[in-house]
């Protein structure tokens, strides 16, 4: 296959979008079964986990479980991929610019495993970072298997992007201009044909496995005052405030966690868990991937003292 492949490479354009096709269909499935993994760990770490202890001490195990899965996740990026440590995004674009967008083939299945684990435990993180390294890697192991030259693997690590993005919030567009924006930071109409292809078969693997409903309920709002518009203003500089404390506060978390704590990497995760599952006594709506918190103030269910 590899030898008929490569007499086809001089005609670019159909072999792209050839191997678009399966990036994008392989990608929906992982992130179909990333979504499945999630929601078997929540069982695991809940139900049958958090949900056996007494009434009494039923805050023990709802404390335990984040901690267990950081634990069990730090074992797996310690030992079997440290690419997969971290939010996903930044990994891609590092691999990107400064590796011709070659990412370890292993990444796919230990970020697979590790991501799922902390959602499903409690992790207060979303599916987005996850999936678009899971199917950026998996477009570089494509490339890297027929042993293409960057340009093209980069262009098959965007499709991945795409697909992932695509087939876990049912939104094509959106994946297109994600991975041409974000993970490339370019535009050309070369890499477009194949982003597109990858995008729409992932939306449409994604529809046949886990329906057609968009990732969040969005209730109809309507301009009832042109005064309203001040409120978006002032909303907007308040989100980019909050956004800005939150980048800072990550980092110096990360960086804290990097030089200060001295333990071995693989308890780190554990100390977090720790954290999350103490304010998650407090705040339930914080564990998980918290779609359903978001669908809540989407239709105006959350008071501002939680927010």
């Amino acid at each position: 296959m590899r030898a008929v492949l490569k007499q086809m490479l001089g005609r670019e354009g159909v072999v792209m979008v050839a191997l678009a096709v399966f990036v994008g269909v392989a990608t929906g499935y992982g992130a179909v079964g990333f979504r499945k993994l999630i929601g078997l760990f929540q069982v695991l770490f809940y139900e049958q986990g958090a949900g056996a202890f007494p009434e009494g001490i039923a805050w023990v195990g709802l404390v335990l479980a984040p901690m267990v899965g950081g634990l069990l996740v730090g074992l797996l990026v310690h030992y079997f991929a440290k690419e997969a440590k971290g939010h996903g995004v930044p990994e891609v674009m590092e691999a990107m610019t400064l590796r011709g967008g070659r990412i370890r083939p292993p990444v796919v299945l230990v970020k697979s495993l590790a991501s799922s684990i902390c959602i499903g435990s409690g992790g207060s993180a979303g599916r987005e970072g996850p999936i678009v390294q899971i199917g950026s890697a998996l477009g570089s192991s494509v490339g890297q298997f027929l042993k293409l030259s960057d340009r093209r693997v980069r262009n098959l690590v965007m499709c991945g992007a795409a697909a992932g993005i695509a087939a876990t919030f049912n939104t094509p567009i959106a994946g297109v201009f994600f991975a041409l924006e974000v993970i490339a930071g370019e535009f050309s109409l070369r890499s477009f044909t194949p982003v597109v292809v990858a995008s729409v078969l992932a939306t449409v693997v994604g529809h046949h496995y886990l329906g057609t409903e968009p990732a969040f309920t969005v209730p109809a709002y309507a301009l009832v005052d042109r005064w309203e518009l001040v409120l978006y203003v002032i909303l907007g500089v308040a989100c980019a405030v909050v956004a800005t404390v939150f980048i800072k506060t990550l980092h110096f978390t990360e960086v804290f966690f990097e030089t200060k704590v001295r333990i071995p990497d693989p308890l780190k995760p554990v100390i977090g868990g720790f954290f999350v599952g103490v304010v998650g006594l407090l705040f339930p709506q914080i564990l998980g991937v918290g779609y359903g918190a978001m669908d809540a103030v989407l239709l105006g269910q959350v008071s501002l003292g939680v927010l």
